[in-house]
């Protein structure tokens, strides 16, 4: 799955769904709009959430390429753990995707996941 660039671009706000769903709404630097639905969602943190926020990236990535940071913040668990190493172990192994927002200023986050749909508004 393709996500355009959103390098100096911004997060414009979220909404979560009932089913294990989240929207995820950006503009690209260039000021055209993008939802970002995600489906499936297993584990979701996001943070720093302030007026203007300007993305530095947007990552997507393997189950395969959880690391024991990543479960660390999306679950709260304490690092080093034997919790944690199991954690990692069962989800990378569920064929997850992770989207990791990374923020030049305000929100950043990530999302663990089954599906994502990015689709340009209008």
């Amino acid at each position: 799955m393709d996500i355009p660039n959103f390098h100096d671009g911004h997060f414009d706000g979220f909404w979560i769904g009932s089913n294990k769903e989240l929207h995820l709404f950006l503009r690209t630097n260039h000021g055209e709009s993008f939802t970002i639905a995600l489906r499936g969602v297993d584990a979701l943190t996001l943070s720093e959430i302030k007026q203007g926020n300007i993305i530095f990236d947007i990552v997507l990535r393997s189950g395969e390429q959880l690391t024991g940071s990543d479960i660390e913040e999306l679950f709260g668990v304490e690092a080093g753990t034997s919790h944690t190493s199991a954690l990692l172990k069962t989800k990378s192994g569920m064929g997850l995707q992770v989207l990791e927002i990374n923020a030049s200023y305000g929100a950043h986050g990530l999302v663990l996941f089954q599906t994502i749909d990015v689709e340009q508004a209008l």
